[in-house]
């Protein structure tokens, strides 16, 4: 081996303990709940906003059936082709709401692939495209699913419209779900992360506030920040992170998964 991939391999291994310097410790939630599932093989999950699949994958390796929505052309592209090999992911070109049947422009970015969205709230969004949306109840109304794991939620602003558009009125809810927030986003949507997480206890979950300091630069790395018990332990307006919502009797399992990965504010 030469000495420039001598150096290659040596930039590659010291890269994490350098992010970690810079960055302060991280977490990544849908892999919080990849471990809370650790034993679970066939499992259902829904991810509603997959970008590229880093969240779904971990899952549909482990045997589980996965249903994506990625609206986003280049990136649904980019998923189809990293999980060509796995019969069990099922992807959806719509954008999931609370309303079916819609026809919506759809906003991209050169800055970032992740702020793909139904709204333009970034400076570098252009309207790129046209999407039908659906709601995950006239989805699932079509799949032989009667009981949901997992459901991820990241669209950008619109997650809170993706909760009401299941149908809550059917047994079993999913056992877990993870959704963004960001009020900077949804204030101009009408709603704001306590009325996100008000909503989600109306349909018996406990709460986990994974809380992120503010968004610097999209299309770079994020600084997370700790985990809350509550949104009012939230004390700067511009941050964001993710929601951990989980049925009463898995909580504690949940809350022992995450105090593993870091502190849990009192």
């Amino acid at each position: 081996m030469n000495i420039r991939a001598q150096l290659r391999r040596l930039k590659n291994a010291l890269r994490p303990y350098y992010e970690r310097l810079r960055y302060g410790q991280s977490v990544d939630e849908p892999m919080l709940v990849h471990e809370f599932f650790a034993r679970k093989t066939g499992g259902v999950m829904v991810d509603v906003g997959a970008h590229f699949g880093t969240s779904l994958e971990p899952f549909a390796r482990k045997g589980w059936q996965v249903y994506g929505f990625e609206p986003d052309p280049n990136n649904r592209s980019v998923l189809s082709e990293r999980l060509k090999d796995l019969s069990t992911v099922s992807i959806d070109n719509r954008a999931v709401t609370d309303v079916s049947g819609q026809r919506l422009e759809f906003y991209t970015s050169d800055v970032s692939t992740g702020i793909s969205g139904l709204s333009r709230f970034h400076e570098s969004h252009r309207p790129t495209t046209t999407v039908t949306t659906v709601t995950l109840r006239d989805f699932l109304k079509t799949k032989p699913v009667s009981d949901i794991d997992f459901l991820k939620i990241d669209t950008e602003g619109f997650d809170l419209f993706v909760l009401k558009g299941f149908d809550w009125d059917k047994d079993p809810h999913p056992k877990t779900i993870v959704c963004e927030f960001e009020d900077k986003k949804t204030l101009p949507l009408g709603y704001c992360v306590n009325e996100m997480c008000e909503y989600l206890k109306s349909k018996g979950y406990q709460l986990i506030i994974s809380e992120w300091h503010p968004i610097v630069q999209y299309g770079k790395r994020h600084k997370w920040k700790g985990f809350l018990k509550s949104t009012k332990q939230i004390t700067d307006p511009n941050a964001w992170g993710n929601i951990i919502a989980t049925k009463t009797q898995y909580f504690p399992d949940m809350m022992n998964v995450c105090r593993r990965h870091g502190p849990v504010a009192a």
